[in-house]
């Protein structure tokens, strides 16, 4: 069991809660969301969300991971503070 603020994310079973009510993410948000937390303080490429979450290693101009990390964002209540778009380089999960 690992935890992030008021989450807890149970990477056994895939599943995220928040104060014990589960937050039904699809399997990329999933992934994203781990990635993100792996790196938890640092900055992660959109080229490294897409290869975690979709396996993808050519590099490619997609706005998917914009969506899914809004998607995160809203599903999870992370605020721009928590979960940072950092311009023209991806994206940090505060630590």
């Amino acid at each position: 069991m690992r935890y992030y603020k008021n989450l807890s994310i149970d990477e056994t079973n895939c599943t995220v809660e928040k104060e014990g009510h589960p937050i039904h993410l699809t399997a990329m948000e999933y992934q994203l969301f781990v990635t993100l937390l792996d790196h938890s303080g640092r900055v992660c490429s959109r080229n490294l969300l897409l290869s975690s979450a979709w396996h993808i290693t050519t590099p490619i101009q997609t706005r998917t991971v914009d969506v899914h990390i809004a998607k995160l964002r809203k599903k999870l209540d992370l605020g721009q503070n928590e979960l940072k778009t950092v311009t023209r380089q991806g994206y940090a999960l505060s630590g």
